[in-house]
């Protein structure tokens, strides 16, 4: 069975991710890791330090060292980590959020609204995806005040009525929910926006799947 080892920066994403995977993986089998001061340690920080990359290396290098068959991290500001230890490790090393820029670069919109629970985390990725996309679109981001704490509490319906409140307060053709720990307001959200509404845990098991069959050709 495959293996598949989800690196976490924090719990939120655990579930979203399973379920995403049981969906388009439902053969995997998953693994997950867990530093749950890595967040928020970069948060401090206002971004990733070299520690900071270090300690996600050793997260990945473990994964792989002990059989997994792709890695996946979940928390999007280290996805610049997945991308340098792709190159240095024999099986799929995959960000959280780079499928999900890719779709987002399909639909060729000319605004992007990214909404994050967290300031650092949106702002970085704005930056990311900003450079994912080119000079032609205009990528602006929001914090959304209080969605963490509704997620925290299952209150999905609040959390889903924050981001489409912000979504709605400005004008964009595509709406980012740029963490894992968002997806599970996202159908919610699809229902109240006049836009599409991205969400990456489903593209990246996706993802994963087609580098994983890659792979073995």
């Amino acid at each position: 069975m495959t293996l598949i080892a989800l690196v976490h920066a924090t719990p939120a994403p655990i579930g979203p991710a399973a379920e995403a995977f049981a969906d388009a993986l439902p053969q995997a089998r998953l693994w997950n890791l867990l530093d749950d001061t890595l967040i928020g340690d970069a948060e401090q920080a206002g971004g990733l330090t070299p520690a900071l990359r270090t300690r996600m290396r050793t997260l990945i290098a473990y994964a792989v060292d002990h059989g997994a068959d792709a890695v996946l991290l979940t928390c999007s500001m280290y996805g610049p980590v997945a991308e340098e230890a792709a190159r240095n490790h024999p099986v799929p090393v995959l960000p959280s959020d780079l499928a999900l820029f890719d779709e987002v670069a399909r639909l060729e919109p000319a605004t992007v609204l990214v909404l994050g629970p967290a300031e650092a985390g949106t702002r970085d990725t704005v930056d990311r995806l900003s450079a994912h996309l080119g000079p032609g679109t205009s990528v602006h981001g929001t914090a959304v005040a209080g969605v963490r704490e509704a997620l925290a509490e299952n209150d999905v319906d609040l959390a889903a009525r924050l981001l489409a409140t912000s979504a709605s307060a400005h004008l964009s053709d595509v709406v980012v929910l740029g963490q894992f720990s968002l997806a599970p307001a996202a159908e919610q959200v699809r229902a109240l926006a006049d836009v599409p509404v991205l969400s990456p845990p489903r593209l990246a098991a996706q993802a994963v799947g087609t580098a994983l069959a890659g792979a073995k050709r």
